[in-house]
């Protein structure tokens, strides 16, 4: 009987059908404890005689690819794969897929309610009162200002959604854009640079890593506006945290909205104490309707490959016609 490791904490959260699935096809289930920090030699523990995993996220890397002999399948609970050595499971013939499509609608909701926190001043507001203060800060119209969009994928594209009903004029930067959707969105594309000098709001959706690490740094923030918030649900090394910290207490930008951050969990963190700040716990992408359509389509794209088909979600397609038996 074939096995597999759920290390996703949240992967079974108010639905059981996904595992009834693995179960009525003869899987035996194993779950990482609770609690337990799956660093290179745990996780190697923990997949002795493993075939596929839902993971979350735990360091794959060439190490861990190599040496779990019986791994054949990562099948990654979310859309990020920056903890999976994509290179190094291609030639050791293991798959890796992610729930592409399975939580969009979630990310765009919560960087849209971020960006109407952030210019209400909601929880600012929030605070003042639980302290006994009774005060009229002054907020930031979101109706009919100026957003900028950094990348349009699926979870840009619904912000840019969610921002026409609020008419907001829209600019975004995409290297690759979907000129068609543009169009019919009156979406502007600009340069980088161009869009952040022109934006009231700043929201980020591209993958992070590589190239994009520090995408956005002190130079990048002082082009933007005083009065100007910039929100993260996408990868937390977007920013430079220390240029950010730096230009919210100094005034360069009105506010942020972070989901993510460069370390995860963010302990005692210096920017709960700002006041111009909202933070989340890399959530964004959590919701109840959201955990259940990517636990369904993490277990059906194992279930797929373990019966000869190609997986939804398959990022290295080289990987197949080499996938370990």
């Amino acid at each position: 009987m074939p096995t597999v490791l759920i290390t996703s904490p949240v992967f079974m959260t108010r639905d059981i059908k996904p595992m009834a699935k693995l179960e009525a096809a003869g899987w035996t289930i194993r779950h990482k404890p609770s609690g337990t920090h799956a660093d290179e030699d745990r996780l190697l523990e923990l997949l002795v005689d493993v075939d596929a995993t839902v993971a979350g996220g735990e360091p794959y890397t060439r190490r861990v690819l190599t040496e779990a002999a019986s791994l054949k399948h990562v099948a990654r609970w979310g859309v990020g794969f920056d903890r999976v050595d994509l290179e190094a499971a291609t030639e050791c013939g293991v798959l890796v897929t992610t729930t592409q499509g399975g939580n969009d609608w979630g990310v765009a909701d919560h960087a849209f309610a971020m960006i109407l926190g952030l210019g209400h001043l909601l929880v600012d507001n929030h605070q003042r009162i639980q302290r006994g203060e009774w005060g009229r800060p002054v907020g930031t119209d979101v109706w009919r200002k100026t957003l900028g969009i950094v990348g349009l994928g699926r979870i840009g594209r619904g912000v840019a959604q969610r921002a026409s009903g609020f008419e907001m004029r829209i600019l975004a930067y995409e290297p690759y854009p979907d000129r068609e959707f543009c169009k019919r969105w009156g979406i502007r594309l600009l340069s980088l640079d161009e869009l952040l000098q022109r934006s009231d709001y700043v929201t980020l959706h591209i993958p992070g890593g590589g190239q994009n690490r520090h995408l956005i740094g002190g130079e990048q923030l002082a082009l933007m506006k005083s009065r100007a918030y910039i929100v993260n649900t996408a990868r937390g090394d977007l920013i430079d945290e220390d240029a950010l910290y730096e230009a919210l207490v100094s005034g360069t930008i009105a506010g942020a909205g972070l989901d993510v951050r460069e370390t995860e969990p963010a302990t005692l963190d210096r920017f709960s104490s700002l006041p111009n700040v909202i933070l989340s716990p890399h959530v964004a992408g959590v919701t109840h309707d959201t955990v259940s359509k990517m636990s369904h389509l993490a277990v059906d794209s194992i279930l797929s490959a373990w019966q000869g088909d190609p997986p939804h979600g398959l990022l290295n397609p080289a990987a197949w016609g080499r996938r370990r038996r």
